[in-house]
């Protein structure tokens, strides 16, 4: 499995963690649903830009994308730099 699937697989755990539909977050991140679709399919990769709004919608921080686990998310993003503990 490569990394566009790898994120792809996470950000959709992420997201149905959160019961929201692709269209809620397309909504919330103004990213198009297709591409969520495509993202979550591993077949097209976002830009780092792609990935705050996402996260934003999401209310995680950007890293937990590249969480490869099957872990919940670990703190609230509200587009804030995080403090470490």
């Amino acid at each position: 499995m490569n990394i566009r699937e790898k994120f792809g697989q996470r950000l959709k755990m992420l997201r149905k963690h959160k019961r929201m539909s692709q269209d809620a977050v397309s909504l919330s991140s103004g990213v198009d649903r297709s591409f969520l679709s495509e993202i979550e399919n591993g077949k097209s990769s976002p830009t780092l830009d792609t990935i705050n709004k996402i996260a934003k919608a999401l209310n995680v921080h950007p890293e937990e994308f590249f969480i490869f686990s099957v872990s919940e998310p670990s703190k609230p993003y509200e587009g804030k730099t995080l403090e470490k503990p």
